[in-house]
């Protein structure tokens, strides 16, 4: 079979006849010939070309549209990102504030307790040494009735008089430290004091701030009824309330900030300022951030953009396929219209 039907190849001039059937002499003399098919092909690419450059310049216009889109939507991405991980950070410092904050309530309580307890312990020294004064003034009008009544049976170091001297040694020795142990307990209360009031000044007895270490719904810094207080929580409720803790992400944050009118919550604002002829790129930030316009703006914006890249994909892909059918149309128009040149073919 193989050497049968061998191959050989092709006459390059194979349809030569079929091309010269096309043509039609009007003049046998005339070396010349009209060719209908090249005159009509002739006038179909001058169509083609023009269809196919205003196609390319469509698809190039939507290229460059395309790649300036593209590049816009990766720089607002970028900054999305930032800001989601800025808003993350916030909402841990927030957790850590709130710790803070609900530990210092405990340990002022406790620090109140231990104020009263303190307290409780010096009027019990107190009243130790003053029975131990009370104790010597006895010890002194029972030596001054001994000396004074200078019986000879009692005899100095000896006998009562023995047991006496040794309960004053003793009573002497208990009495000494009494200045050493007012002082510390003073300072104790001193101290108990200071710690309440650098953690809070706010009364212990108070009852319109009492607190409850068991509760189980604490809120950390939760409204003091007008009241200004002073010490470490409050530096940490002021961090607090600047970091907007207490505020979700889908809350209206006019309620917890009134004065800032870029966060009124109000949507329509949003949308306004988020016009590109009337919101600029000036990130003033308030917190917290998931609710800040400047944050919903690029958000809206990187949506936009990402929408519109997506309906861009589609029109250049189109764009694209016309172009690549037109420019596979002119192609095979030169390559017939080589074909059928008159100056060729018809000799």
């Amino acid at each position: 079979m193989l050497t049968k039907h061998k191959y050989s190849p092709i006459d390059p001039n194979w349809d030569k006849d079929t091309i010269l059937d096309c043509c039609k002499k009007e003049n046998p003399g005339d070396p010349t010939c009209t060719d209908c098919c090249y005159d009509t092909w002739q006038s179909e690419l001058k169509i083609v070309n023009q269809t196919y450059s205003q196609a390319q310049e469509t698809a190039d216009q939507l290229q460059n549209k395309w790649n300036f889109i593209y590049s816009r939507r990766n720089t607002y991405k970028s900054w999305v990102d930032e800001l989601d991980k800025a808003e993350n950070l916030a909402r841990d410092i927030c957790f850590q504030l709130e710790l803070i904050a609900l530990q210092s309530d405990k340990i002022w309580f406790n620090s109140c307790k231990a104020v009263d307890a303190i307290e409780i312990l010096f009027c019990m020294i107190k009243d130790y040494f003053m029975q131990i004064d009370l104790l010597k003034s006895i010890y002194d009008d029972l030596q001054n009735c001994i000396t004074k009544n200078n019986d000879p049976a009692l005899v100095k170091g000896q006998g009562i008089l023995k047991y006496l001297d040794d309960y004053k040694l003793k009573l002497d020795v208990v009495i000494k430290t009494k200045d050493d142990i007012i002082k510390s307990i003073l300072e104790a209360i001193r101290l108990s004091n200071l710690i309440t009031n650098n953690i809070s000044t706010r009364d212990c007895n108070d009852q319109n701030s009492s607190y409850d270490p068991c509760a189980t719904d604490q809120k950390p810094c939760k409204d003091t009824n007008g009241n200004t207080y002073y010490g470490l929580k409050t530096i940490i409720c002021e961090w607090y309330n600047d970091f907007a803790c207490d505020v979700d992400c889908t809350s209206d944050t006019s309620q917890n900030n009134p004065d800032k009118s870029k966060q009124s919550g109000n949507m329509q604002l949003i949308e306004d300022e988020c016009k590109d002829d009337l919101c600029e790129l000036l990130p003033t930030f308030d917190f917290p951030i998931c609710n800040n316009t400047y944050k919903i703006c690029i958000q809206q914006w990187l949506t936009k953009d990402e929408t519109e890249i997506t309906q861009l994909t589609k029109d250049l892909q189109e764009a694209k396929k016309k172009k690549e059918a037109l420019i596979a149309c002119k192609n095979s128009l030169d390559n017939a219209i080589k074909a059928v040149n008159p100056k060729d073919r018809c000799k």
